[in-house]
């Protein structure tokens, strides 16, 4: 992926590192084009806990959050502290 903001940019890198799988856009369905599942998932939050330093509970997720890069790295500045991510 190419573009979009620092944040989206550090979670794209982490679904390479982490994942083993490159997504084509901030905007590309994760679950809908089965690049997440529900191990996957699950693999997801804890890359997103180790990085970002974060916790996620089970009463704060919502799936929606997590549907695209642009979501879950708006939900990364959100949970985290971090810059607000344009556009989100």
């Amino acid at each position: 992926m190419h573009g979009g903001s620092a944040a989206e940019r550090a979670v794209a890198q982490l679904f390479l590192e982490r994942l083993e799988v490159g997504v084509p856009s901030g905007d590309t369905d994760l679950f809908e084009t089965g690049i997440l599942d529900s191990l996957r998932f699950v693999e997801l939050l804890a890359a997103l806990e180790e990085r970002f330093g974060m916790r996620v509970s089970v009463e704060e997720l919502e799936l929606d959050d997590f549907r695209t890069l642009s979501r879950i790295a708006a939900f990364v500045a959100r949970k985290a502290g971090l810059a607000p991510v344009a556009g989100a």
